[in-house]
């Protein structure tokens, strides 16, 4: 499993930096042309760090990367 990485770029909703890993989650959940970070995608599903990163391992088989 690969180490997180910073990306240098802003979430258009937060404004929080992304790494690799805001952006698998984003893509995964149709994201295409604006990534936004794990954090605004949990408030606008409504869920708590812990289970949306179950539901993105349970149904799109994607892990956190390590230090994140």
């Amino acid at each position: 499993m690969d180490k997180v990485r910073w990306l240098g770029i802003d979430c258009p909703i937060c404004g929080q930096e992304l790494n690799s890993w805001d952006v698998r989650c984003a893509r995964a959940v149709g994201y295409l042309k604006y990534q936004v970070c794990e954090r605004c995608l949990c408030k606008e599903y409504d869920m708590e760090i812990d289970v949306f990163r179950d539901h993105m391992e349970t149904y799109f088989g994607i892990r956190p990367c390590r230090g994140v």
